[in-house]
């Protein structure tokens, strides 16, 4: 099979397996308001339940601690069990949690993920402890095993399938009066009192359903990835998700889904581009697309700028451009000249060793940026009106 579409499987699985995760925290956080500080912790609990419902048996040996196993299910069961067990989880933790204040509620759920990630560490006779869930298999494993390439496109189908069906059903249920009156709580939870709505059980809801996707998500992720350990759900995981709903617009289900592609086409960009330049420095990457990104950033704010001002709008498009063109010289002079300040043994680092700190640095900054100048996302929610009632 062609490499390319083998590559493409493999960046379209764990994006949409992130999409599928910004979607259920969107209905949580950018819906109703609900900061879930414990994502990783339902998503590893659709992880394990998937793997110990798809595994077969593994009994203890000298080799391996074995886990809870045997079962041999479908991955439709799995998923299902899955679903149903991190909703469940949900249900038990936010019906007492949901009555703390907001910062109390996001505090208590990152302590649910941390009491989950160390049980699965210190469980072994259930989980394998850190050594974690080997040979998960996949769902058509009967009928692509002689072609991994045809495995990978399999597992993007089923993932694509997972986002496409939690990006209708959340849109659905969003458009509903269910969704208005989240939204309503989460603009002004008094005002959704006063018109007689339950708003406990209406954020109940919304969590548990949340938790219950972030379940079917570890449930994709488990077999694609096909090992899993305590250690692949970190806090980190949690804000990265959160990341990806801020970038593409919070209470935006399109939005979250542009945002985790979005995001994740970074990270899997930057982590090839080692080996396109596998002799660069630091002091490279520093210099050579420095220059020409940073002409084209003030070329487009020149131009953004003036636009901005000038009037009448069909005189704009010409002298703004032209302005903007006018910063490509002094930048590209800069460029050369911190070529040579770039030179020196300090920055004669090879790119392959900082390529991951040089992409959270990256990822921070541009985070930063977009909250303080653009805090609505890429994709912004769509600011709904409706029509005043006349009396007859």
């Amino acid at each position: 099979m062609n490499p390319i579409f083998i590559d493409l499987a493999n960046f379209l699985i764990p994006a949409a397996i992130f999409a599928t995760m910004a979607l259920a925290l969107n209905l949580q956080w950018g819906h109703t308001g609900l900061f879930n500080g414990g994502v990783a912790a339902f998503w590893a609990i659709g992880a394990y339940t998937t793997a110990i419902l798809l595994t077969g048996p593994a009994p203890p040996s000298p080799q391996y601690p074995g886990h809870l196993g045997g079962y041999s299910q479908h991955f439709v069961v799995a998923a299902l069990v899955a679903m149903l067990l991190s909703g469940l989880v949900g249900l038990l933790i936010a019906f007492p949690l949901l009555r703390l204040r907001t910062d109390y509620f996001a505090i208590a759920t990152l302590a649910l993920a941390e009491i989950v990630r160390i049980v699965l560490m210190n469980a072994q006779s259930l989980t394998a402890g850190t050594i974690g869930i080997i040979l998960i298999p996949r769902p058509f494993d009967s009928f692509t095993v002689p072609d991994p390439g045809l495995s990978d496109l399999s597992m993007a189908a089923t993932a694509g399938i997972v986002l496409v069906m939690a990006f209708i059903g959340i849109g659905y249920m969003t458009r509903a009066p269910w969704g208005r009156v989240l939204r309503g709580i989460r603009e002004d939870e008094e005002a959704t009192l006063a018109l007689g709505k339950n708003v406990f059980w209406f954020r109940l809801q919304a969590f548990v359903i949340g938790s219950a996707i972030m379940g079917l998500g570890g449930a994709v992720y488990a077999p694609y990835i096909r090992f899993i350990s305590p250690g692949q759900f970190d806090p980190l995981v949690t804000f990265t998700i959160y990341v990806m709903v801020i970038l593409g617009g919070s209470g935006n289900n399109l939005g979250v889904v542009f945002g985790a592609f979005l995001f994740y086409a970074f990270d899997w960009i930057s982590v090839r581009a080692k080996d396109f330049f596998p002799t660069a420095t630091i002091g490279d990457a520093l210099v050579f697309p420095a220059g020409p990104i940073l002409a084209a950033i003030a070329t487009a704010l020149v131009a953004w700028f003036y636009l901005r001002t000038l009037r009448p709008p069909s005189t704009r498009w010409v002298p703004a451009g032209v302005l903007g063109l006018l910063f490509w010289g002094p930048v590209m002079v800069a460029q050369l000249a911190a070529a040579g300040v770039l030179s020196v043994p300090a920055f004669d680092i090879p790119l392959q060793e900082k390529i991951p700190a040089l992409r959270m640095m990256i990822i921070g900054g541009l985070l930063v940026a977009l909250v303080v100048y653009r805090p609505e996302g890429l994709l912004r929610e769509r600011q709904r009106t409706y029509a005043p009632v006349t009396e007859p």
